[in-house]
């Protein structure tokens, strides 16, 4: 039974969409938000998203605009739309049940592994594990249903 088999594939091809979704609103708020005072840009997002000022991800957002530049905002907005490009493209072969997409997601998806153990290593954080394990679960599942992805 494929369809029971490659149950999984659904949610990997949604994951895939929800990340380029969020890469892509980054790098074009990056973007247009070149030579536009990084620190009220920050403040407003907060404020319109109701994140509290006390937040760690406040203070992480708040710190990286007052270190910013023009040509960081620029390296990172173009790295964050490449990245998106590459999820994107992930998603979509996934989604047709293209052989080569199969192997093109697990190769980026494994490469990305010693860096996140890396991250585990200098800093343990739940939300680190579990993308460890998720990614780890997204390569051993594609690795094991190459038949979702041959002809019928």
């Amino acid at each position: 039974m494929p369809g029971r088999r490659s149950s999984l594939l659904p949610w990997i091809v949604a994951f895939k969409a929800v990340k380029t979704i969020a890469l892509t609103a980054l790098g074009l708020t990056l973007l247009f938000g070149i030579h536009r005072d990084a620190v009220e840009m920050v403040m407003r997002i907060a404020q319109a998203v109701h994140l509290p000022v006390t937040s760690r991800l406040f203070d992480l957002l708040f710190t990286f605009a007052v270190n910013t530049s023009p040509q960081k905002e620029l390296t990172l907005a173009i790295t964050a739309l490449g990245y998106a490009v590459v999820i994107a493209v992930e998603g979509i072969g996934l989604h047709l049940r293209r052989p080569w997409a199969r192997w093109f997601t697990m190769g980026v998806t494994a490469s990305l592994i010693p860096l996140e153990v890396y991250e585990i290593l200098q800093k343990q954080e739940p939300i680190r594990v579990l993308i460890l394990v998720l990614n780890i679960a997204v390569v051993g599942y594609l690795w094991r249903r190459k038949e979702a992805f041959e002809g019928e």
